[in-house]
């Protein structure tokens, strides 16, 4: 029951850093409309390290508290480990959407701010199961 409640937690968490991550990259759009898929990566990018800072937040004081160390060499591990999983989560991330938002855009029944959004989307949801795997295996172990 354990591990359910820590999955249950860790998608909760995840349910916030989605809202957080879609209200900056929508938020950057609308300020800055854009077509170019490299400009939505930017866009993109900045959204993720968004989420990832709320994500740390709340999954090490919540999600894996019991797991996380609060000083020495494990600690230092962990930090450095989290940083290391954010950073692949941003290349996931930005490589999901760099290769799916042209093809979406390309459905032309489909207004364009939805397709950056179904991009986002589907980058959001690989780039998060990777991330659950690598927090759950390698940095809260």
């Amino acid at each position: 029951m354990s591990r359910l409640w820590q999955f249950i937690q860790f998608v909760s968490v995840g349910l916030g850093n989605a809202v957080i991550d879609l209200l900056v990259f929508n938020g950057l759009y609308w300020l800055i409309p854009t077509r170019n898929v490299d400009q939505l990566v930017v866009y993109n990018t900045l959204a993720v390290m968004a989420a990832i800072l709320n994500s740390y937040i709340w999954n090490s004081r919540w999600t894996f508290r019991k797991n996380v160390k609060k000083h020495g060499k494990e600690a230092l591990r962990q930090r450095v480990l989290f940083i290391v999983q954010s950073l692949i989560n941003i290349v996931v991330n930005d490589l999901i959407l760099w290769l799916i938002a042209p093809l979406v855009l390309q459905i032309h029944a489909i207004p364009h701010v939805m397709a950056n959004n179904i991009a986002k989307l589907a980058a959001m949801f690989l780039a998060s199961l990777t991330s659950f795997i690598m927090m759950k295996l390698i940095v809260f172990t």
